[in-house]
């Protein structure tokens, strides 16, 4: 249960250090002389109530305080800790936004579920996909409904090319299902295997599409969406904007946080709107 604790020497030992010995706690050094520090703190302890932690606050400007400045050797502040079994597990220096704050804690706090599903999608991202079907059958043995990972199942055989088996378990998703939008993004992505199958063209923007359909078989998704603005630039509306339609489908596919959807969305609203 999510606690916050004003930390001195004499609770150290009693509220953070032994505590921690089951699970991680986030201990931060603050001072009122610095706003920054104010900011930083709003933000754990809201997310302390979200990610379920307990927060230990450190006000350096107590004087009897100062004696942790050089026990965690600490150059500045904010400065947040994660100690984990009585050590220090993670030290995030300075102030970052609250996403991404979230998302560096949220690493300490996963449940073993979570970090199956972390550890299968960091697999196939890096198309290590031996790696991704062991971890995807321990997690499917132990949570066989779970749609979070029926998605990641339907990636991985779409990545090994079997896209019938693909097909018919991205159909079963419902439209009241959280997971049904991922779902319909890669049954459109299927799409492309079809054009990718098709014979040579002689027409330009016909043949760029048909090679950036490849890549996606291939999982080459940067490349593949380098090709549809290289479409763009000739043409954006080739096809009744094909190219950039392609576009949108493979960001919905590789979500809204992936680095490619963030750098090729910007690149693609360059030249649509010019």
């Amino acid at each position: 249960m999510a606690q916050i604790i004003n930390v001195s020497l004499q609770n150290f030992e009693s509220d953070i250090s032994s505590p921690s010995m089951e699970r991680p706690i986030v201990l931060t050094f603050v001072s009122a002389r610095y706003p920054e520090c104010s900011n930083l703190l709003t933000s754990l302890e809201k997310l302390s109530e979200e990610l379920d932690f307990s927060l230990g606050k450190v006000d350096l400007d107590i004087p009897e305080n100062q004696a942790f400045i050089q026990y965690f050797r600490i150059s500045g502040v904010p400065d947040t800790r994660i100690i984990f079994k009585g050590e220090i597990a993670d030290i995030i220096q300075g102030v970052m936004s609250e996403q991404a704050l979230k998302e560096r804690l949220s690493k300490h706090f996963l449940t073993e579920s979570e970090k199956n599903r972390i550890a299968i999608e960091d697999a196939l991202s890096n198309n290590d996909f031996e790696t991704a079907f062991a971890f995807l059958n321990k997690a499917l043995s132990e949570e066989p409904d779970n749609k979070k990972l029926k998605i990641l199942q339907a990636k991985l055989l779409l990545a090994l090319g079997d896209t019938e088996k693909a097909k018919n378990l991205l159909e079963e998703f419902k439209p009241q299902e959280e997971e049904y939008e991922i779902a319909k993004n890669l049954l459109q992505l299927l799409d492309f295997y079809a054009i990718a199958a098709k014979p040579e063209t002689s027409e330009k923007e016909s043949s760029l599409y048909k090679n950036a359909a490849i890549l996606i078989t291939e999982n080459k998704y940067q490349e593949a969406l380098e090709l549809f603005l290289d479409i763009l630039k000739m043409n954006k509306n080739w096809n009744d904007g094909a190219a950039r339609t392609a576009m949108m489908t493979l960001f919905g596919v590789l979500g809204p946080k992936h680095a490619l959807t963030w750098e090729y969305r910007a690149k693609l609203n360059t030249i649509w709107f010019i």
